[in-house]
């Protein structure tokens, strides 16, 4: 007969068995640890909240092995909910959806800063399903993201297809991961305001002009690189120091940022809207033609005309308007500073013509032959420089074929390249060989050769004809541009 156990023996296999069931728990407690540390780390790295997005949906996913899962910010603008991260299925559903504060769980979640774990869906009211959007889940946890200083800035919502999926513990261990990404966020948020505060100005709240000019060269390389077209607006308020005289700066102040404000309801999301300067605005305007510019130019000069009045309450009264210069790529000018002198060159050409207009590539005039020097403004002092024959150098030819030269009359010059009308039809993309003329009939020496990059025809048989001098090149188009053009 063997031997009964004695209650010593069940006592240890009750300590065994206990002992068992806290290793256990305390390898569990070790593996969230290493998973919150694990997240903070991640979250750490970036300073953009793109990259803590991407960090969020790589951790539920791959290491968590969550399926669903649905990331709410709330909007610091309209304090509403709206979605910005989830799983495929989620953000397709609920990608336009938003809730008020106490709307539904996560409305509530957000309202009260408290978590809410529902283990069946369908005996609780509250649960709204995303109105209705989403049918297949069975559980649900929401826990509220609190910044450092106890603010509700979001929610993270995790969905179980089955029911009883969760453990209560599940709360504390969610409400951590969503305590490190509410912090990122926060520090995240905090960055891209100070960066952004350095491109924006103050007044008008449009990009400012550093920010411009390093969004038109990126777009500059990119249509380089992809053979795309792109387009600048160079835009003047009418009359604004008569604004300002009048009515004293701060009413002058209120009107540029009424302008400024119908400047971003005119344009797309991808368009950069910048204060130039004063009162000069630029619209860049990314893979869009010359004649796309010239109709949102005009659409956003008609606005303003039409709906924009204001008296010293800002509210209605004096007229405004505004005279714009549009200029394109790659027919205006093979880099921003070229294409920039050309709007600016149209711009001043519709003040000359009375302002409140649109100059655009049709309305390019013919070279200026005016006797009248004194009344010439800078912008136009290139073209009468060599039409004028002041200095040395007179003209520049273009070889259109076999032992044949013809005269290029300039209509703008840039440290790259020249834009001129020709009494024949140049092949674009072509390469020529011009020559400088110090006289009618005395060439410089040396020639160079130019690659065409825009032609358009004109009247009869005219065409305007821009070329990019080629690199090898350079150093002589320098000094040629030098004796071209008055600082």
């Amino acid at each position: 007969m063997e031997p009964r156990p004695g209650p010593v023996a069940g006592h240890d296999d009750n300590l065994f068995l206990s002992a068992q069931r806290e290793s256990e728990s305390l390898k569990e407690r070790l593996l969230e640890l290493y998973l919150l540390y694990s997240i903070s780390r991640n979250f750490n790295v970036s300073l953009q909240t793109t990259g803590i997005f991407e960090s969020t949906v790589d951790f539920l996913k791959n290491t968590l092995h969550i399926d669903q899962f649905c990331l709410m910010l709330l909007d610091r603008d309209s304090g509403e909910l709206r979605v910005w991260n989830a799983d495929e299925a989620a953000y397709d559903a609920t990608r336009d959806l938003s809730f008020a504060p106490g709307e539904g769980v996560s409305g509530l979640v957000a309202q009260t800063g408290e978590a809410v774990l529902i283990q069946d869906v369908n005996c609780d009211e509250r649960f709204l399903h995303y109105k209705g959007r989403l049918g297949d889940i069975g559980s649900f946890l929401s826990v509220p993201l609190l910044t450092q200083d106890d603010r509700v800035i979001g929610v993270l919502n995790i969905h179980k297809r089955t029911t009883h999926a969760f453990r209560e513990n599940d709360k504390v261990f969610f409400g951590a991961v969503a305590q490190n990404l509410a912090h990122a966020l926060e520090r995240a948020r905090l960055y891209e305001d100070a960066k952004n505060d350095s491109m924006i100005d103050d007044l008008t709240r449009l990009y400012n002009r550093r920010y411009l000019l390093d969004c038109a060269q990126r777009e500059l390389i990119k249509a380089r690189r992809q053979g795309l077209s792109f387009s600048l607006i160079l835009i003047d308020v009418d009359h604004f120091k008569r604004f300002n005289d009048t009515h004293g700066h701060l009413f002058g102040d209120r009107v540029l940022a009424r302008i400024a404000a119908a400047f971003r309801a005119s344009v797309r999301q991808s368009d950069v809207v910048a204060r130039y300067g004063g009162e000069e605005f630029v619209i860049l305007l990314p893979a869009t033609d010359h004649q796309g510019a010239l109709r949102t130019a005009e659409k956003i000069r008609a606005l303003i005309e039409h709906d924009l009045r204001m008296d010293e309450t800002g509210q209605s009264g004096e007229g405004v308007t505004i005279t714009a210069g549009v200029a394109g790529y790659p027919e205006d000018g093979i880099c921003v500073d070229d294409m920039l002198a050309v709007a600016d060159r149209r711009l001043y050409r519709g003040k000359q013509q009375g302002r409140n207009r649109v100059i655009s590539l049709a309305e390019e005039p013919s070279p200026l032959v005016d006797d009248d020097d004194r009344r010439r403004h800078p912008r136009f002092r290139t073209a009468l420089r060599v039409v004028r024959d002041a200095e040395r150098i007179h003209s520049i030819d273009v070889r259109s074929g076999e032992n044949q030269w013809s005269l290029c009359t300039l209509m703008d010059v840039s440290r790259t390249g020249f834009y001129s009308m020709v009494e024949f039809r140049p092949a674009a993309g072509a390469h020529y060989v011009c020559r400088a003329m110090v006289d009618p009939d005395l060439p410089v020496p040396d020639l160079f050769s130019v690659q065409v990059v825009r032609v358009r025809p004109m009247d009869g048989s005219r065409y305007l004809m821009g070329v990019r001098v080629l690199d090898e090149h350079e150093t002589l188009w320098r000094r040629l541009y030098a004796a071209l053009t008055v600082e």
